[in-house]
């Protein structure tokens, strides 16, 4: 089970460049909502990238207590990136059968009031609030622990946001999710705490 996510440390540059994270520290623990804000540039989408898609960051990460090497961390956390990531030239029903879910949440999504009505289009078509929504649902809806989101709410219409914040507090019981987006006011009410990333820091609101 589930318990908490602990970093320590955690330190990042590009090559020779200044380093963009100077040393992050963070408890979190199941059913929590985190957001974390900063300005454009301030290394929110490095730190995400950093817990995931690279392995040259410095520090430690722990999960329920136990160290856990970078190499390995993508394997415990769900990760809805800023770019997109759905390969265009599939169809929607395609690409929702390509990922490690469920077929019952595969057909759940595939039954949602959107979606089902492009599940035979290409990806390449959609408009990129139904690319971002599908994304949402596809990422939430595999069986990770620790979901982190840069920009879920990033051109979805106010009834999908809407949507999508009711989804995220419905599986926020036995989850931890850390969330980055422009929207303060929608993180304000979604998240149970907010951090910022300044400086190369993380510092509690």
């Amino acid at each position: 089970m589930f318990e908490s996510l602990k970093i320590e440390s955690l330190t990042f540059q590009y090559s020779s460049a200044r380093p963009v994270l100077k040393g992050v520290y963070l408890n979190a623990k199941a059913s929590e909502i985190v957001g974390i804000a900063g300005q454009n540039g301030a290394g929110k989408s490095t730190l995400f990238n950093a817990l995931t898609l690279f392995n040259e960051m410095k520090g430690s990460v722990f999960i329920n207590d136990i160290y856990v090497p970078p190499k390995n961390l993508i394997k415990e956390i769900a990760y809805l990136p800023q770019m997109p990531f759905l390969p265009k030239e599939k169809k929607v029903k395609s690409v929702v059968k390509m990922f490690p879910i469920s077929k019952e949440k595969q057909s759940a999504i595939l039954a949602d009031e959107r979606i089902s009505q492009l599940q035979n289009q290409r990806i390449s078509t959609l408009s990129g609030g139904e690319k971002r929504y599908l994304e949402f649902l596809i990422i939430n809806n595999l069986s990770k622990n620790i979901v982190i989101l840069d920009e879920p709410f990033s051109e979805i219409e106010p009834i999908y946001e809407e949507k999508i914040c009711n989804q995220i507090l419905e599986n926020s019981k036995t989850r931890l999710y850390l969330i980055s987006d422009h929207n303060i006011s929608t993180l304000k009410k979604l998240c149970t705490r907010i951090l910022v990333l300044k400086n190369g820091y993380l510092e509690e609101v």
